[in-house]
């Protein structure tokens, strides 16, 4: 799986601006955004995905799914409101925001969601009209702490639409355990229910992260 391979953006968003209309760029647009207080200061804060739109980062597909292929390099911002207005940069990834990088693939980026207590959670979902059995949905949960976007959370459901196989995974960063829960589609209660402890020296981070589905971890790639 390629994931965001077409290289880095170049782009220098603003450090701050008024609105999210002025601080995306020209040649951008947007995928998502949402809304909340994720430093708990009263102020809400703004997160929002954009993607380039240079047409020579399109490629044509002559196969299976989509005519295109949308390479342009996506972005994920993170701004801090201000209590005088406007909005002040505090995080921009050039790799957390997937591509559609597969004529076969659906949109993999299922947009943010920050909740009261200011956890924010990056959504993705995997579905391949052709070339996969699999399908999969993941959810991960960060909270800002110590000037960090940590990872508190991961959560993730794969199944495999042939055998009706399933597996969850559910992991709590905090109190540094995971539940792997196996089952089918066929049968309303689990097959199998797993625990386990795990030991970690420092919380991940969106930056530390990088790339999503590339670091692996006990025995899967966050």
């Amino acid at each position: 799986m390629c994931l965001n391979c077409f290289g880095q953006s170049e782009l220098i968003l603003s450090d701050n601006g008024e609105t999210l209309e002025n601080i995306i760029p020209n040649n951008w647009k947007l995928l998502d955004s949402t809304s909340g207080d994720l430093n708990q200061d009263g102020v809400s804060d703004l997160v929002f995905a954009i993607q380039k739109t240079d047409r020579n980062n399109i490629e044509l597909n002559d196969g299976l799914g989509t005519d295109t292929i949308d390479l342009n390099p996506r972005i994920l911002a993170i701004y801090f409101g201000s209590k005088s207005g406007g909005f002040n940069k505090k995080l921009v990834s050039e790799h957390f925001i997937i591509l559609r990088d597969s004529p076969t693939m659906d949109e993999p980026f299922e947009g943010f969601n920050i909740n009261k207590k200011g956890i924010l959670d990056i959504n993705y979902r995997f579905w391949y009209s052709a070339g996969s059995w699999s399908m999969s949905n993941h959810k991960y949960r960060f909270r800002f702490q110590n000037n960090e976007f940590v990872l508190i959370g991961y959560d993730s459901n794969e199944a495999h639409r042939a055998s009706g196989e399933t597996t969850d995974y559910s992991i709590n960063f905090l109190t540094k355990k995971m539940k792997i829960t196996k089952g089918n589609f066929s049968n309303d209660e689990p097959e199998s229910v797993e625990w386990k402890e795990f030991y970690l020296e420092k919380l991940l981070t969106i930056k530390s992260i990088k790339k999503p589905f590339e670091l692996e971890f006990n025995g899967i790639y966050l």
